[in-house]
């Protein structure tokens, strides 16, 4: 099933299915489960642990990308059109398209490849520095276009642009299962996943109540920011088979 979403609802949605089931007006809503008991520190502490280490060895897998290789969104295109006046790139933003592959970011080791240092050697940036380009990112296995600010001004500007939603991002998945409505709508609080560490869930009370207790200063305090408002609106694109099994294919938008 092709579906286009918010990829953090989707990976909420998938690393807790149960925790949500359409509604019969297209809408989701939260399931009631058996109560959870506190977790422990420690426990939470190594999964995190755990984790981050598979997600380093991930983050250093990342495909190489020369500045010369970057693709500028839309230019082309334009050309083609002999439109001139108008391009995926000035001297405040440049939007260019990620393959899948690659890291939007270096992370903690500045040595992994990246779009970042690929967009930063090749236009440059008016602090001169690669991390104050950043606006927001796409996972490591997501395509798709990516906005960086190249001047102080348009970095706040798009960081306000992001923080107060104005921006809606619009995502295409290729999904297993099957979905009842060709529409719909995900209305469900995001909270910091203490089981998968550090994904993100759907927040219920019982997995609020399980947080209950957990050490701030060895957990991080981000483990225990109140849930986070997210509105996800989906259409199937097509339906389509994969060994005599459904494979729809969905398109949404996603206010997180």
């Amino acid at each position: 099933m092709r579906l286009l979403w918010s990829a953090a609802v989707f990976a909420a949605a998938a690393s807790s299915a149960s925790a949500f089931a359409p509604a019969t007006n297209g809408a989701a809503v939260a399931r009631s489960g058996v109560a959870m008991s506190a977790v422990a520190t420690a426990d939470v502490k190594a999964k995190q642990d755990a984790s981050i280490e598979k997600l380093k060895a991930k983050d250093a897998s990342s495909a190489a990308l020369s500045k010369d290789a970057v693709a500028v969104a839309f230019e082309k295109w334009l050309l083609q059109r002999k439109c001139s006046y108008a391009s995926g790139r000035n001297e405040h933003i440049v939007v260019v398209s990620k393959p899948s592959g690659v890291l939007t970011v270096p992370g903690k080791d500045e040595s992994n490849p990246s779009l970042n240092k690929a967009v930063f050697d090749r236009y440059g940036s008016e602090s001169g520095r690669m991390d104050k380009m950043v606006v927001h990112r796409l996972g490591m296995d997501t395509s798709g276009l990516v906005v960086f600010a190249r001047t102080n001004a348009a970095l706040r500007g798009m960081n306000s642009l992001f923080r107060t939603r104005k921006v809606t991002r619009k995502y295409e998945a290729l999904v297993c299962g099957h979905v009842a409505q060709d529409s719909g709508s995900i209305d469900l609080p995001l909270m910091r996943d203490y089981e998968c560490p550090p994904f993100m869930r759907v927040s219920t009370d019982d997995h609020q109540r399980a947080l209950i207790g957990l050490d701030a200063e060895v957990v991080g305090k981000k483990m225990l920011e109140s849930p986070k408002e997210s509105l996800t609106t989906y259409e199937v694109v097509s339906r389509e088979d994969m060994d005599g099994n459904d494979a729809p294919s969905y398109k949404g938008r996603s206010f997180v």
